[in-house]
């Protein structure tokens, strides 16, 4: 059968097309080197929140970060994604008026005008945007379980500390200036004396801004409207509701204070928090997905890092 010119011409050619692939393989795109413009946003930003120097390892963390992205970028590009979001278009018609705000052209003619200029590959907004859905793609089309019941009282047992409610105090008050400080013991003697409620008891003091009556107030939450001062002394003196505290001071004066209710210190039950930990299984899930498909997607290029 061999013997067939034409059979041995095929038979060879085949041969020679199998040994080409095998010592001359098709070269990967290029994914890289990283945008040094980026880089250094990325590192300013950091610079802003944290007072050490940048290291080598943060800087990794940078470039792998970067590269991510443009990755993503460049295959929902490839998947002309950028074709079907409403947001895109908006975005690029706005860039077009920007460009000639005396343009006549309607919103189609616009946006065909700014494809033709490829806006879509130099906008860092549709950049992001399209990371943004490639995203979206890639868990849509992933199969994620949702979590189960074990898995999730698994994870509330893993960080049963994070449930830890702190007290909580529902209070009312009755407020004294720094400049009439001095005039607090009268004041808490009058509420004595009379068995003063709290709106009697206010009406002795001066006006408050932010209020006089407070529901169920944290350590933290007395401290954004009080200051730390106020937090610090008021919870020192473990009341309990009926009782009258003080003085107690804070950033704007004295305060005389009728604690009303008390919700003590309490981890929260699990069917409490069940939903929050669910969801935050499923976007702990979404991105393993997202970054096991990085990873496959990356063994497609030749990544240059620097």
């Amino acid at each position: 059968m061999l013997k067939k010119p034409w059979l041995q011409f095929f038979v060879l050619g085949l041969l020679l097309f199998i040994a080409g692939r095998w010592a001359f393989p098709i070269p990967k795109p290029v994914l890289g080197p990283p945008n040094a413009e980026r880089l250094q946003a990325m590192s300013q930003n950091y610079s802003q929140f944290s007072r050490d120097e940048i290291s080598p390892a943060v800087l990794s963390r940078f470039i792998d970060a970067e590269l991510r992205d443009e990755l993503l970028f460049r295959e929902a590009l490839q998947r002309g994604l950028q074709y079907r979001d409403v947001a895109i278009e908006q975005r690029i018609i706005r860039n077009m008026r920007f460009l000639n705000a005396d343009t006549q052209a309607d919103d189609a003619t616009l946006i065909e005008q700014g494809y033709a200029l490829r806006l879509q590959l130099t906008d860092e907004v549709i950049r992001r945007r399209l990371v943004q859905i490639m995203e979206r793609l890639i868990v849509a089309t992933a199969r994620i379980a949702p979590p189960a019941p074990d898995e999730i009282a698994a994870r509330y047992q893993r960080d049963i500390s994070s449930w830890l409610e702190p007290p909580r105090y529902s209070f009312s008050h009755a407020f004294l200036t720094e400049e009439r400080a001095d005039e607090m013991p009268d004041l808490i003697a009058e509420v004595e004396t009379h068995q003063m409620n709290a709106k009697q008891a206010r009406a002795l003091g001066a006006p408050f801004l932010s209020g006089y009556d407070f529901s169920l107030q944290s350590a933290e939450q007395m401290t954004r409207v009080f200051g730390a001062v106020f937090a610090e002394q008021l919870t020192a003196r473990d009341p309990v509701p009926g009782d009258w505290v003080g003085p107690i001071a804070s950033a704007f004066g004295q305060h005389y204070v009728l604690i009303t209710a008390l919700e003590p210190e309490h981890t929260m039950p699990l069917e409490d928090v069940s939903l929050r930990i669910e969801r935050a299984l499923v976007r702990e899930a979404e991105a393993a997905a997202v970054d096991a498909w990085v990873v496959n997607a990356l063994a497609g290029y030749e990544v240059v890092r620097s």
